[in-house]
């Protein structure tokens, strides 16, 4: 992705010595400051997360969707070794294969996952593989290259168990929600879900985010990440650490779960969307693997009493991609207020 204004000491980081890495523009110190004066939001220190249990997630689990909307799984079910082979070859795709290799391939994206995006308001220190899982699509083209379609067989079977994990915390949700089992089908088609495979390559500038501050657009979000930190989420007014929960396959992580804005719309804003970012690190390259959630399309998103107008999930999507393209950055739900 090309930003079009890039400078010869912007572009300097394309002439990095690991020749898998993006090239990512330099920030001009001007630049810089604006990022500054836009995130000028304090640093408070890490973030304890509750744990819920998938296999009993009881009373937990919607205390922790009111409270922060973020937490730690436990007993989540998802074969160890699994994860750790699908790591393995997200980080041989990525972080070992020459960049124009990797560019060459469907599904890659650097610098912003808004795969259609013809605009975005800075270059994100990241780079990965967009795996769409739906029962009408085969997860990347999988014949472009034998690595890719290792990648592909991995996310299929990676993603089996995503939808497990979605379709039980949701159901546990729809019952504290007291929605019908209509609602409770439409509001979250698991097996429309997609995967993404996340690398954040060392950074050589301090201060870079490897992912600008947002809210996902899904119900809900199911992160497995290795032992490098960098997640960041707001709360109480401040930026906190989410330390990492020893996934990446080791056998004895807790998976991570964040909801997203269909999760406070069905809830009438009971349940948060948690805003969060990613720190880039100068010293070591980070993998996470994340799976999204999402309505059908067709599910007219409602809520008795809620300060949203009803809505599809396509309208929303539509919605995104519409403010996407012509600011740079998302909105969301703000555009479905009653009085908008």
């Amino acid at each position: 992705m090309a930003t079009g204004t890039e400078s010869p000491a912007a572009t300097a980081a394309a002439a990095m010595a690991d020749p898998s890495c993006p090239p990512f523009p330099l920030l001009e110190e001007e630049g810089q400051h604006e990022r500054e004066e836009e995130e000028n939001v304090p640093h408070g220190g890490e973030l304890e997360l509750p744990t819920v249990d998938l296999e009993a997630p009881g009373e937990a689990l919607a205390a922790a969707c009111r409270r922060l909307g973020v937490f730690r799984l436990a007993n989540h079910g998802v074969p160890a070794d699994l994860s750790a082979r699908l790591f393995a070859v997200a980080r041989d795709l990525l972080g070992r294969a020459p960049f124009h290799n990797k560019q060459a391939q469907p599904g890659y994206f650097w610098g912003t996952p808004a795969l259609s995006s013809l605009r975005v308001r800075d270059v994100n220190w990241v780079e990965g593989f967009h795996l769409a899982l739906g029962r009408d699509h085969q997860p990347t083209a999988a014949a472009s290259s034998p690595d890719l379609a290792a990648l592909a067989d991995l996310a299929r079977e990676y993603g089996a168990h995503m939808a497990r994990v979605a379709r039980t915390l949701f159901g546990a949700l729809a019952a504290a929600l007291g929605l019908g089992a209509g609602q409770a089908s439409a509001y979250l088609a698991e097996h429309d879900g997609f995967l993404r495979a996340y690398r954040y390559p060392p950074c050589p500038e301090p201060g870079r985010l490897g992912m600008e501050a947002h809210t996902d657009s899904s119900v809900l979000s199911v992160i497995n990440q290795d032992l490098v930190g960098g997640l960041q989420v707001l709360h109480g007014g401040a930026w906190r650490d989410v330390a990492p929960c020893g996934g990446g396959g080791t056998g004895t992580g807790k998976l991570l779960v964040n909801l997203g804005d269909m999760a406070r719309a069905i809830s009438g804003d009971a349940f948060r969307s948690v805003r969060h970012r990613v720190a880039a690190s100068r010293g070591d390259e980070r993998l996470s693997l994340c799976y999204f959630a999402f309505p059908r399309d067709d599910a007219v998103i409602s809520c008795r009493g809620s300060r949203y107008r009803p809505f599809t999930y396509a309208e929303f999507r539509e919605q995104v991609q519409a403010d996407i393209k012509a600011t740079g950055s998302k909105v969301g739900l703000e555009r479905f207020l009653v009085h908008h």
